[in-house]
């Protein structure tokens, strides 16, 4: 039988047990967690099914916007900018989150993504410069992604 205190006690700490709902990271110097084939792209709501392509924004409090293609996320960011907020992209092929400013990117149309922006991040510039001879593509810094690439240019 549930007493009156104890059904009290539940209703005042369901808000704090709510609140640890729906984070989806500790802060923006953690990546986003992201459920695959369950969590939508916020730009273009599209589910989000392939690990290599995710990437995130994440603010100090943990909220993150998630995209499936790194192409949206860099549209997003040229757009209204960080804003405080850390930018995160997987590392291809590696598949390990990466700090988007300190990632090498090759744009390329010959390899395919999700929204077709042909944006891959990488570790290195090494394997930014091998992919993106291999593929006929060109090699970016953050910076210089964000400057000099447009997402609505590679979709037409």
């Amino acid at each position: 039988m549930i007493t009156r205190r104890a059904l009290l006690a539940t209703g005042a700490a369901l808000p704090f047990v709510l609140a640890g709902c729906g984070d989806d990271a500790a802060s923006a110097d953690d990546p986003p967690e992201i459920k695959l084939g369950r969590d939508n792209c916020d730009r273009c709501g599209m589910i989000i099914s392939e690990e290599r392509f995710a990437s995130g924004i994440v603010d100090d409090k943990g909220n993150a916007l998630l995209f499936d293609d790194a192409g949206e996320m860099v549209a997003t960011v040229q757009a209204e900018g960080l804003g405080g907020r850390r930018a995160w992209v997987h590392g291809y092929p590696s598949l390990e989150w990466i700090d988007a400013t300190k990632a090498w990117y090759a744009v390329t149309m010959e390899t395919p993504t999700p929204m077709g922006s042909g944006v891959f991040p990488f570790d290195s510039e090494q394997e930014a410069t091998t992919f993106a001879a291999e593929q006929g593509g060109s090699v970016f810094r953050w910076e210089e992604l964000l400057s000099s690439w447009t997402f609505d240019a590679m979709m037409s």
